[in-house]
């Protein structure tokens, strides 16, 4: 079961928009990455390989109000289907679900 938190990741941690459906594509025993990541917020990573992210998504409270959920997640370099990608690892610990805590700067 997974476990949520209203306490914000850390600011310093970018945002990185994630569809939660693309889970486990490796066929690896125990695959719980996702590997349907932003492109262009990908993209103005530099060095992708290692560096913690927040994977998250929108969503409506049930209040009806919007808000996010998502987790922290490391970045891994794969092999998928013969050509390389980026997938997102989720850290040890509890998701995040509540108000978008980080400015755009789209």
């Amino acid at each position: 079961m997974t476990e949520y938190t209203n306490v914000a990741p850390d600011l310093s941690i970018q945002p990185l928009w994630c569809d939660f459906n693309a889970c486990g594509w490796s066929g690896e025993a125990n695959d719980n990455c996702y590997y349907a990541l932003h492109r262009e917020q990908l993209a103005r990573i530099l060095s992708p390989e290692g560096v913690s992210v927040f994977i998250y998504d929108d969503d409506i409270s049930d209040d009806g109000s919007h808000e996010v959920f998502g987790c922290v997640a490391v970045l891994e370099a794969v092999t998928y289907r013969g050509a390389a990608h980026i997938r997102a690892r989720p850290s040890n610990g509890p998701w995040y679900r509540g108000k978008k805590f980080w400015r755009d700067d789209s």
